[in-house]
């Protein structure tokens, strides 16, 4: 399945493509397959709802990953 990837980084732009998944595979799936750490990981939404790691995704999924935000 095909699942389309939105990352936000330090600039505010989101980076995106598209990532092949088997059936069946969750966001921690396709988190390793980013080889992205949990932990970098601030706010996860799936088609613009909430996520989270155990999700099951299915094709055509659209994945945004926001980092932790920090500030003072």
């Amino acid at each position: 399945m095909e699942i389309e990837v939105r990352r936000y980084g330090a600039g505010g732009r989101p980076a995106a493509q598209r990532v092949e998944l088997p059936a069946g595979s969750r966001i921690v799936d396709l988190l390793a397959r980013l080889e992205l750490p949990e932990d970098e990981v601030g706010f996860l939404l799936v088609n613009q709802g909430d996520g989270s790691f155990e999700r099951v995704l299915q094709d055509g999924d659209r994945v945004t990953i926001i980092p932790p935000i920090a500030g003072g």
